[in-house]
């Protein structure tokens, strides 16, 4: 028996194959009037945030009035313009709005850890250097960097994407700790857990751990969602969470496509893990109500 109340067995019937809820899985829960906003406030909640959008002031407004911190993705034309000065700036105007948690998205467009082309791994190890650098001016909590496995690239031989992959995040992890930070991993295009979790094991450092991402899961696992929780355990720093119909990664508001997040949640705090949830918006409007969306599911756990 899960300690949330829910079975192994129970789980599964409640959550298909992809980790997408029937219809009626999961009733209304009783709730005590007035502790809503107690429980969702409980967990930290960040929202993808291009960099550029933290120059205006209506930005760092909503996610002040919301409750919600950055999480900054640092695009690499970003990362080349960026001075010092303007990330101090920067820093100083979230302090200023009461803002105290954030996150960062390293660059991943041509950016590819496990890269066999020992030039193109290069060019990634400082592209995502360049975001690890500003972590003592900004503080993030973390840095989410995409792990670059993709099964067609590489024959489905994840040792050789392995190989690589040890030596860049390697690097990484050193740069991580002389910037007193940490690196999130997140799954895109991995059809399972096991080649991450060897990725961790062979760096060996403390600074590596993993951003789970259902929604990348859904469209590309080959093994249910909750199992992800389960393998991934106390190691998942940060979730991210964005919904999807099942076809393609459409980066809906929680609750406006097929995937259980209730589920997944409750399956990775019986895992040990409470992570920092990015919602990540690609439309204006997908921003409250993707808080709400999130907010109304974490109103049920207890």
């Amino acid at each position: 028996m899960l300690s949330n109340g829910y079975s192994i067995r129970e789980f599964d019937v409640k959550t298909n194959f992809r980790g997408r809820a029937h219809p009626r899985a999961h009733p209304p829960l009783a709730r005590t009037p007035g502790m809503e906003y107690f429980h969702a406030m409980s967990w930290s909640i960040h929202s993808t945030v291009p960099y550029g959008m933290l120059r205006q002031a209506e930005t760092v407004r909503s996610l002040r009035d919301s409750g919600v911190g950055p999480e900054i993705y640092l695009s690499a034309e970003t990362l080349d313009a960026l001075t010092p000065a303007e990330a101090e700036g920067t820093a100083e105007s979230l302090r200023s709005a009461g803002i105290r948690s954030l996150s960062f998205h390293a660059p991943f467009r041509d950016v590819w850890p496990g890269a066999q082309d020992e030039e193109a791994r290069r060019l990634s190890v400082r592209r995502i250097s360049q975001a690890i650098a500003l972590a003592p001016i900004l503080h993030p909590v973390g840095i989410v960097v995409h792990g670059g496995y993709f099964g067609w690239l590489f024959d489905f031989h994840a040792e050789e994407w392995l190989a690589s992959a040890r030596r860049s995040f390697g690097e990484l992890a050193e740069a991580a700790e002389k910037a007193g930070t940490q690196l999130f991993v997140e799954n895109v295009f991995d059809e399972a857990p096991d080649h991450l979790l060897r990725l961790r094991e062979a760096v060996g450092s403390p600074r590596l751990h993993f951003c789970f991402d259902p929604g990348h899961a859904a469209l590309f696992s080959q093994v249910p969602l909750h199992r992800w929780a389960e393998a991934f355990g106390e190691g998942i720093r940060l979730m991210h969470v964005h919904d999807n119909r099942g076809r393609r990664d459409d980066h809906l508001p929680v609750g406006e496509g097929t995937i259980n997040f209730r589920g997944v949640l409750l399956a990775a705090l019986d895992a040990g893990a409470r992570p920092i949830l990015t919602i990540e918006p690609h439309r204006k409007e997908h921003f409250a109500r993707g808080v709400a969306g999130l907010r109304e599911i974490l109103s049920t756990i207890p």
